[in-house]
């Protein structure tokens, strides 16, 4: 009776071996799969609220700089801003008192023609145009040393009259 129960016992000893192996692996796999899953192995978007426990999310486990205002509730934001701060210096001088000037001249078939015009008193150019009526003949533009006023020169070689407009931004620059 003994060399069959010491027979049964060495029949059953790779049995017990690969099962203790077996409980062994299983008992920690758990915890394998937790060191190895890491944040780049889950999908964005398909952790939600409900995956995560109440307070388990907390300040020590967010990194500093990555939640936006689009992260927070619109009264968490609001608890954000503080008092208004005081005014600021003034700006810079800049541009007031924008107005267009037009002159305008009759330029005959065959002919040349220039057109002066002005600013008003006090007022500088910001930009000229010129253009010659029914041609596509080229006009030229020359804003004065001064900043003043501009000159505009055209020839006319339609077989009719044209008119020649000169059209001037003009504002107060300081």
């Amino acid at each position: 009776m003994l060399t069959n129960a010491l027979g049964s016992v060495r029949r059953s000893l790779p049995t017990i071996a690969i099962a203790s192996v077996l409980v062994a692996a299983s008992a920690t796999s758990g915890a394998t799969a937790a060191l190895v899953i890491t944040g780049n192995d889950i999908k964005n978007g398909t952790v939600t609220t409900k995956d995560i426990k109440k307070n388990n999310l907390t300040s020590k486990v967010i990194k500093n700089g990555t939640l936006k205002t689009d992260d927070l509730s619109s009264g968490a934001v609001s608890s954000l801003r503080g008092a208004t701060g005081p005014a600021g210096a003034a700006g810079a001088p800049g541009v007031s008192g924008y107005q267009v000037v037009t002159a305008t001249t009759s330029v005959p078939s065959g002919a040349g023609a220039r057109l002066t015009n002005g600013c008003p008193a006090g007022k500088r150019v910001l930009g000229a145009a010129a253009e010659l009526s029914g041609s596509f003949d080229g006009t030229g533009v020359d804003i004065n040393d001064g900043g003043t006023g501009a000159t505009a020169s055209t020839w006319n070689y339609e077989a009719t009259a044209g008119t020649l407009s000169l059209d001037l931004i003009c504002a107060n620059v300081t």
